[in-house]
């Protein structure tokens, strides 16, 4: 939970804005990886041989072990651990995953290293976030998170051209061995700049962390908060999950758009994302500080950006021209803010020994949903036979009302106030001796 000490503790400082820069990085390497690979798709089918179901399975590898080692990592690694370390061991996985493909001519070596970097980048945006808010108090978290999110906006817009042009100058392989390297001098610099801030609890005074003992499972677990934290994350990562393998063919067989119109239509969606999320993310912490509830601030923000989001999809489908464009942007833009939200919304309700665990395991679980919705949409398109604008129109609308669901969960269920009073009264009863006293809110 939130206690006096978060805030009490000394100002933002300049290694604070270098760590932010390093896990800004973070993010945009990360898409890199991601990237590196649909990129090669042309060359390397070609030269291994692969018909487009082989690649697609190569492709889908990747997610093998995606959300089990994220929650096993959240489970059991994180808050064992100082978070540095277990940065620094993702990136050097990354990269040992990158580098080889570029020495060897095996298609085992390369699902191999897809099903490796899968389950070394499933913990990835979850514990970069944690490590974000070991170094700004609980009231100025919401515009830091937004920044390492904007790594991943970056790695998309850069990463296409950059990753192109070596593939196309020196060979797809160069691009896994560019990837690698980028990896190797990110650990350097983040061996020297990194660390535990003073919001961490392995840097809390023995006063704070007496008053921020962890909560039972079933206590943190089965509070209402965290379960609506959990259904929004799922719904929103439901059609962010899906955007990169189903929005192009959305606006181009859905939609009827140009394949040459696709990309800079899915460019303009990524550079409309990086005002709204630090918009977004500056408005709610300016309210925040100026007495606004969490509540307000978190959950009923988490609740529009879905809303929203459910509601432009719809207007998708039956509208055109300009106007379909912006809710094309805003339903695969908005829930992004969600994984602004939903972590800063754990942080301010769990102890300190018990946030980085709680964060990483619903952050990286959430993501077995874009299994399913890429695997879903799939199949309501292929329902529909010849008729794709029709396919992909009731994807989109089945896509739509799990958006609305999860905005539905945010608005009835996230009330961190209630759940820090929850918390505090259960620290007063004698069963539970572990719960955490009374918190500043």
């Amino acid at each position: 939970m939130t206690t006096s000490a978060d805030t009490a503790r000394s100002p933002v400082g300049g290694r604070a804005i270098a760590v932010l820069i390093m896990l800004f990085l973070f993010q945009t390497l990360n898409f890199f990886d991601k990237l590196v690979f649909g990129l090669s798709a042309v060359p390397m089918m070609k030269e291994l041989g692969l018909s487009p179901k082989d690649f697609g399975l190569i492709g889908s590898s990747f997610f093998l072990l995606f959300s089990l080692s994220g929650m096993a990592v959240g489970m059991f690694v994180v808050g064992r651990f100082p978070v540095k370390w277990l940065l620094l061991i993702m990136a050097g996985v990354w990269s040992a995953t990158q580098i080889p493909i570029f020495f060897s001519g095996s298609i085992a070596v390369l699902v191999i290293c897809r099903i490796i970097l899968g389950a070394g980048e499933g913990p990835g945006l979850p514990t970069a976030l944690h490590a974000c808010y070991n170094w700004f108090p609980a009231d100025r978290r919401s515009v830091p998170s937004a920044v390492v999110l904007q790594g991943i906006s970056v790695g998309l817009l850069a990463g296409g051209p950059i990753l192109t042009t070596i593939i196309v100058s020196y060979g797809w392989r160069t691009g896994f061995l560019f990837c690698g390297l980028l990896g190797l001098a990110w650990m350097l610099g983040w061996f020297v700049v990194g660390g535990e801030g003073p919001y961490s609890a392995a840097q809390a005074p023995e006063t704070a962390m007496a008053k921020d003992k962890a909560l039972p499972a079933r206590v943190l677990w089965a509070d209402p908060t965290v379960i609506g934290v959990i259904i929004m994350s799922t719904a929103s990562y439901w059609i962010v999950g899906m955007s990169a393998t189903w929005l192009p063919p959305f606006l181009q067989l859905g939609l009827g758009y140009k394949q040459v119109e696709v990309g800079w239509i899915i460019s303009g969606i990524y550079l409309f994302q990086s005002p709204l999320l630090l918009g977004g993310s500056w408005l709610t912490q300016v309210l925040q500080r100026r007495g606004f509830s969490l509540r307000a601030c978190l959950g009923q923000a988490s609740g529009l950006a879905l809303l929203a989001a459910g509601c432009a999809l719809l207007l998708s489908i039956v509208t055109s021209g300009p106007l379909q464009l912006a809710c094309v942007a805003i339903a695969f833009a908005a829930p992004s803010l969600t994984t602004i939200f939903g972590p800063v919304a754990l942080g301010a309700i769990a102890p300190a020994v018990q946030r980085g665990r709680l964060i990483v395991v619903i952050y990286s679980g959430n993501a077995a949903s874009a299994l399913v919705s890429n695997a879903l949409t799939g199949w309501i398109v292929g329902e529909a036979g010849a008729n794709a604008p029709l396919g992909y129109a009731h994807a989109m609308t089945f896509t739509a009302g799990v958006l609305i669901v999860g905005a539905i969960s945010a608005f009835a269920l996230i009330f961190p106030e209630r759940t820090m009073a929850r918390f505090a009264k259960s620290a007063q009863e004698p069963a539970s001796p572990s719960a955490v006293p009374a918190v500043s809110t």
